[in-house]
């Protein structure tokens, strides 16, 4: 697995930095994107300047059986970077950028829900990593250890 790094609004792969849509209007379109594809159940924890976390449920029918499949999709954490000579005190200190941090999330749901849709492989496979079992993993939780432990996948050129 891949070490965990500090992400920051100026790093020129995260995109909507320039965002000015509020952390609680992103939430709403994220509601809206969720109920254009059917999902009915929805519940958030949305606990600013903590953590943000969105969980739904996926109701489908796969090979002929009715299933729900709780996801629990995370919120990025994008950081500001200090800087002392601000004016602004807030702006001294390093924090999280709510706005952006919550504009890739909801980028993130809404094109694993249309690639699912496209792709007609559904919303249980589109965020299959996502999954979340009964004891509170998620299948990428207990999914990555696993994969470690195939080095043919890594030595293989493609």
């Amino acid at each position: 697995m891949s070490k965990i790094v500090k992400i920051y609004s100026d790093d020129p792969l995260v995109h909507y930095a320039q965002t000015k849509l509020p952390p609680e209007t992103t939430r709403n379109q994220i509601n809206g994107i969720l109920a254009e594809y059917g999902v009915k159940k929805v519940a958030w924890n949305f606990d600013i300047p903590r953590e943000v976390w969105v969980l739904f449920d996926d109701e489908e029918t796969i090979q002929g059986f009715p299933i729900r499949v709780p996801v629990k999709v995370p919120c990025p954490t994008i950081w500001n970077r200090a800087n002392p000579r601000a004016h602004s005190p807030d702006k001294k200190v390093e924090n999280i950028d709510w706005k952006v941090s919550l504009r890739v999330m909801y980028w993130f749901i809404k094109t694993h829900l249309e690639t699912g849709y496209a792709m007609q492989s559904g919303k249980a496979i589109a965020f299959l990593a996502y999954i979340k079992s009964a004891n509170g993993q998620q299948v990428k939780d207990f999914f990555l250890p696993e994969l470690a432990k195939y080095k043919a996948l890594t030595e293989e050129p493609i």
